[in-house]
């Protein structure tokens, strides 16, 4: 593969007195010369220079995801993962000739802008947004061993106007294969930080959509769902999985908090992040799958019950191993369509979810109103890519749920129920290059479709847009 020492050796004079004087103290005209050298890096790559898993099979970014856009991962993707990350060929790091070879690591950095419509409260101008430095991720793993791999992320992002980094979606597999006849079983174990990473068909919150989120979404009011709202490292989880004929889809899961010992090596947040995990919470995950040509179909069902141990009354904020619990059953069904066939690409996940919450005696007319809340959370996207270079996608998002004005205080009488859109946008010039911009509009907050009762703001006032560049390699 042909090297550009100078343009690395451009990027590498300015990441470091970027990294010295911190991401967000950044100048904006540093930032666009960044812009130029990733683009000039990106066209200056073969069709090789591609992450890391690339990289180790050979193939092309379309081969993993549909028509390469990531996370969506195509059949081909989904058996990689359920391989255990281990499908071609792992670098001998010990022979490493660094002329020819390229580590198992890979780096993504994503970069844009956002625009907002109001504040929370109504009053003073809309926040205001610069081109800026959003998140850097660094990837790492693939192939350990014959029946081992992994996936391992460590991200920076620039959220709320600081920037911070800690570990984000990992996990290390083990999987096999028992074939005989016409009869093929997959199974294995996996140890990750996130209930739904281990998902495959990007129908649970975690791979849903796509990856350029929002990091500053204009507060508004969107509850969720319990198992929506892990965020990486609130919880260690172990699982195990069978395929069965590339069609039955059966796993099992249990995932807790951990503050200290070998397990909060995956953890980020442990007791200090509002809510804890102590006891042990199952996850499950059932699917039936077909593939007829380029076409694939999934519907299963999936959950989990959540025991969220809760602040002591003398530390409010603070979850604690002797906090009361608090218990989130979420039941969900979803489904996925694919079409797979250059140059025309489609992808429709959806899923239903139905979360029932009995919280703790402590925490009613404190943090909640109820001693039992439910919620209904209605997902919907739709995507085409047409070449693996011209995009578009759209997102429906729809929650509603029990009133309550503890945790719902946007209206006086504590409706959670919201409904956005989100069209999006995009062109990958480069395998390794996209530019899109997406904007998320709101037809419902709070239970209105017009003002919201007690505040002066609508659904409207909450949308946000966002331009975006991102780089991977």
């Amino acid at each position: 593969m042909k090297r550009h020492p100078k343009i690395l050796q451009f990027l590498a004079s300015f990441v470091h007195p970027f990294y010295e004087k911190g991401v967000k103290k950044m100048p904006n005209r540093n930032l666009w010369f960044l812009f130029l050298a990733a683009v000039l890096l990106a066209g200056s790559f073969n069709a090789q220079a591609v992450p890391l898993y690339a990289r180790q099979t050979g193939q092309n970014c379309a081969a993993c995801h549909l028509g390469g856009m990531y996370p969506q991962l195509t059949s081909f993707g989904r058996m990689f993962k359920l391989t255990g990350y281990t499908l071609g060929d792992r670098p001998n790091l010990s022979e490493l000739d660094v002329t020819k070879d390229a580590p198992p690591v890979s780096i993504w950095f994503q970069t844009g802008r956002q625009w907002y419509t109001n504040v929370p409260n109504g009053s003073g101008p809309a926040p205001t947004s610069a081109y800026n430095v959003q998140a850097v991720s660094l990837f790492a793993g693939g192939k350990i061993t014959d029946n081992i791999g992994a996936f391992l992320q460590w991200t920076g992002s620039n959220a709320a106007g600081a920037f911070n980094s800690a570990i984000d979606n990992s996990e290390v597999r083990y999987a096999d294969h028992l074939s005989q006849g016409n009869s093929d079983l997959i199974y294995g174990v996996y140890v990750n930080n996130h209930p739904t990473v281990s998902d495959v068909w990007n129908n649970t919150a975690n791979w849903s959509g796509n990856f350029m989120g929002f990091f500053n979404s204009g507060a508004a009011q969107a509850p969720l769902p319990f198992i929506d709202n892990y965020a990486p490292g609130d919880a260690v989880g172990a699982g195990a999985y069978l395929y069965k004929d590339n069609t039955w889809y059966g796993e099992v899961g249990v995932y807790k908090s951990f503050t200290h010992g070998i397990g909060a090596v995956y953890s980020t947040s442990g007791n200090s992040g509002g809510g804890t995990m102590v006891d042990p919470s199952p996850y499950y995950r059932l699917a039936y799958s077909k593939e007829f040509g380029p076409h694939s179909f999934e519907v299963g069902l999936h959950g989990m019950i959540s025991y969220n141990h809760n602040a002591l009354p003398g530390n409010p904020g603070v979850a604690d191993w002797g906090g009361s619990v608090s218990t989130y059953r979420d039941t969900a069904i979803d489904a996925q369509y694919q079409y797979n066939l250059a140059p025309h690409y489609w992808a429709v996940h959806g899923r239903f979810v139905h979360e029932s919450a009995s919280n703790a005696a402590d925490q009613v007319l404190n943090t909640t109103s109820n001693a039992t809340n439910n919620l209904n959370e209605a997902y919907l996207d739709a995507s085409y890519v047409y070449k693996a270079k011209y995009g578009a996608m759209l997102i429906y998002h729809n929650v509603t749920g029990s009133n309550d004005p503890l945790l719902n205080p946007l209206n006086a009488n504590g409706n959670p129920n919201w409904t956005s859109w989100t069209p999006e946008v995009f062109w990958t010039p480069w395998q390794s290059l996209r530019v899109g911009y997406q904007y998320i509009f709101y037809t419902q907050m709070a239970g209105a479709t017009g003002t919201i009762p007690g505040q002066a703001l609508g659904p409207h006032d909450f949308n946000t847009s966002m331009l975006y560049l991102s780089f991977i390699y």
